[in-house]
């Protein structure tokens, strides 16, 4: 009863932490570039129902964005919208977690650990805040081990279907599903005794038929739409050809290698990391430990070798399946005698409660790597300054004036960043131009000056000759974040005269 008892405080801990880092100054970090392309769509599809697959222009999977599209009825700010998506997701991993801990460890404490240690990490409090893909991969790969092993303990068809449905909304999510494949593999054959699979080899067979099965036809309602053969070739624009890692095997490998480590030490923080390490220490599930450690860690190795472009968020559907091993760690910790190693349970989660803290109440201070700092905060991906320029045109807009608006780049961060917050206004025009602005837009300089006409863009990026700046008033700048040599972007809001 005592241990119920602790297992309840546990979860209901996890709750009111999942809530309050999720949900509290959910605007904190202004709109990132992916972000705004994908929150865009999502607007264009809700307005035109032929374009629902248009994410597959760039090779995208579109869930991500099927699923901001109800929200945007609902929600006014657009990006609110979207981030409430990871949101959800993240709650649906939570939950997975905490009933993938349950089944394989049978203890309730363990399961409100892992839920705990979810709700407080900074890896997954940061990317449960963010309209992108990664947090709801990451939902559909806890999901797919969940009914996995589901399925290796009982060898039900019906879980085995399960598995299939949820491993297709991975698919359809982001091309790195491709790795619950794997998963299913390896959890056969570490959570499965050699002699079972002998003799159950046919029901495992028509298991794995039904995975592939459902899995791939749910995946291929994407044909249904044009462009479905962009996903595999935009997928070349970031990962390198196997023919191509083996004429270079330890590039980018080591460079990789050293990133992730980097993200696991910012981000997993160091108690959870020493965890984790405990958790080898309990030799009554050994076979259980080697399975998570393997799952959690392909991933992260087979990116590292290949991926040209690589990213914290690329990794977070990898790092949650560590987490249960985490809470194996503590609970180990919480079984030993003496009360100082007792004590030690709650400092190890309060470290990244801590840090998740800092993420929700100055992300400026908060520990990040550098491509995170750099690309959510300092560059021209960080959207500093957006939402008040779209307000300003708005209310520029209610006085009576029609609006033109030039801005730097075609999509990303600029238009697209000011056209999610403009959508609806018919008298606010958005227009793209090259991301270098080194002379007028040729189509700023043949519209009407009937039209009230400013131009947005990164100073960085503002190569304007004085002539031209001459003939632009600059109503104000944004600055974003201090770079770590001292120097810091803005974004520039000009009115031509």
């Amino acid at each position: 009863m005592k241990k119920f008892k602790t297992a309840f405080i546990v979860f209901l801990l996890a709750a009111v932490f999942f809530v309050v880092f999720r949900l509290v100054n959910l605007n904190s970090i202004p709109v990132f570039v992916d972000e705004a392309i994908y929150v865009r769509w999502s607007q264009v599809m809700k307005a035109e129902a032929t374009l629902r697959f248009l994410p597959l222009t760039d090779g995208k999977q579109p869930l991500a964005m099927w699923l901001t599209v109800p929200l945007l009825k609902y929600v006014s700010d657009p990006l609110i919208a979207g981030r409430l998506v990871s949101v959800i997701a993240g709650l649906g991993t939570m939950i997975g977690l905490g009933l993938l801990a349950s089944v394989l460890f049978d203890s309730l404490l363990i399961s409100a650990l892992c839920t705990l240690i979810y709700s407080v990490l900074p890896f997954t409090v940061f990317f449960d805040r963010m309209a992108l893909a990664d947090s709801l991969l990451a939902m559909f790969g806890v999901w797919t081990l969940f009914f996995t092993v589901l399925f290796t303990r009982t060898l039900r068809l019906d879980y085995a279907m399960f598995t299939g449905f949820v491993l297709g909304g991975g698919l359809i999510t982001k091309s790195p599903a491709i790795f619950f494949y794997l998963w299913i593999i390896i959890s056969i054959i570490f959570l499965t005794k050699p002699i079972d699979i002998k003799k159950n080899w046919k029901k495992i067979l028509i298991g794995l038929l039904a995975i592939i099965f459902i899995s791939q036809g749910i995946y291929s309602v994407l044909r249904l739409g044009p462009g479905f053969n962009l996903i595999g070739s935009r997928n070349q624009d970031y990962v390198f050809s196997i023919k191509e890692v083996l004429t270079h095997p330890l590039n980018p490998l080591i460079g990789n290698v050293k990133s992730t480590i980097n993200w696991l030490w910012l981000l997993f923080t160091p108690t959870i990391i020493v965890t984790i390490i405990l958790s080898l220490l309990n030799k009554k599930y050994t076979r259980i430990i080697f399975c998570l450690l393997i799952v959690g860690l392909l991933p992260l190795f087979g990116q590292a070798a290949i991926a040209k472009v690589y990213t914290s968020r690329y990794i977070l559907f990898a790092v949650v399946t560590l987490i249960p091993l985490s809470a194996l760690g503590i609970h180990w910790l919480l079984e030993r005698k003496g009360m100082f190693i007792k004590i030690l349970a709650p400092v190890i989660i309060a470290v990244p409660a801590f840090v998740s803290f800092i993420y929700l109440l100055s992300p400026l201070s908060a520990p990040m790597s550098f491509d995170m700092r750099n690309g959510y905060l300092e560059e021209w991906t960080a959207g500093w300054g957006q939402k008040e320029i779209a307000n300003y045109l708005i209310k520029q807009e209610s006085e009576g004036e029609k609006i033109v608006v030039f801005t730097e780049g075609y999509f990303g961060t600029l238009p697209d960043g000011l056209q999610i917050y403009t959508e609806g206004h018919k008298n606010i025009t958005i227009v793209g131009s090259p991301p270098i602005i080194n002379h007028f837009p040729e189509a700023l300089l043949a519209t009407s000056r009937d039209n009230s006409i400013f131009l947005v863009v990164n100073k960085s990026r503002n190569l304007l000759s004085p002539d031209d700046l001459n003939k632009l008033d600059l109503i104000t700048e944004y600055p974003k974040a201090v770079r770590k040599d001292g120097t810091r972007e803005y974004l520039q809001f000009y009115r031509l005269r």
